[in-house]
């Protein structure tokens, strides 16, 4: 069976329809990927939470150290 060279009116018609259902379906996944991008005040807090998180990760350690050394030195 060979493709036909022309489309009917009715296959025309419908041709734009499904080409513009296609560039929606491909904005609609633009625009969940650009959704998942974080923001200017995700990224500003993210230099603020690795200070707070080393700090106290660098306290605990200095406490631990710290009894760890008063219990067997002392």
């Amino acid at each position: 069976m060979a493709i036909p060279d022309r489309f009917t009116p009715r296959q025309a018609a419908a041709q734009p329809a499904m080409t513009s259902r296609r560039s929606w379906r491909s904005w609609s996944f633009v625009k969940a990927q650009l959704a998942r991008l974080p923001t200017r005040r995700d990224q500003a807090f993210v230099p603020l939470k690795i200070m707070f998180g080393s700090a106290v990760i660098g306290a605990a350690l200095v406490i631990l150290w710290l009894e760890a050394f008063w219990r067997h030195y002392l």
